[in-house]
């Protein structure tokens, strides 16, 4: 049996089709909404249904660590900055892939967030804590984390200088199971 080029190519153009159509038809996961919307209180989530956002705008900027509890939330990592009502943007080419400025810091005129900050103009540096009440450097970026309930958060802006992934929030998180 001898096969055209021209069916090898309409049977890719078939595939890829395919494929774009199952891609937009929801699934279970996806249809579940987050809960962007939850209550938050400062302070840390402790025995209370919830997750745990650490802010440390880093040693020079003069300001405190920022801490919330966002209750009953459900969502990634990108989206619990909303549930915590803390403000985020990301850069303009990567808009939720690269956190470059939060809550007001740095500034504008420190980094006006057009593309992705250098390690010489500081950067944000993620960290999480599941299970063992201390940070670890994550692996994933904030969009494609989904943070469980009782863990916790953390970010820390890395100066000039400082290695991002030694650089962990100085607040320690509390971690706890869920019932």
């Amino acid at each position: 049996m001898k096969i055209s080029l021209r069916m090898v190519l309409v049977a890719l153009v078939a595939l890829v089709a395919i494929g774009g159509l199952i891609s937009t038809i929801p699934s279970a996961e996806s249809s579940k909404q987050p809960s962007t919307s939850a209550s938050f209180h400062d302070g840390q989530c402790s025995n209370e249904s919830g997750v745990s956002l650490i802010i440390d705008f880093g040693k020079s900027s003069g300001l405190e660590p920022l801490v919330r509890c966002a209750r009953e939330f459900t969502g990634s990592g990108w989206q619990l900055f909303a549930a915590a009502g803390v403000e985020v943007r990301g850069t303009d080419e990567f808009a939720t892939g690269f956190v470059c400025r939060v809550a007001n810091w740095p500034s504008v005129e420190k980094q006006p967030c057009t593309s992705t900050p250098t390690a010489a103009q500081g950067t944000w540096a993620y960290f999480v804590s599941t299970e063992t009440n201390s940070w670890q450097f994550s692996s994933q970026g904030a969009a494609m984390r989904k943070p469980k309930c009782g863990t916790a958060e953390g970010w820390r802006f890395v100066e000039p200088g400082e290695v991002a992934s030694q650089s962990m929030p100085e607040v320690s998180p509390i971690t706890f199971g869920c019932k």
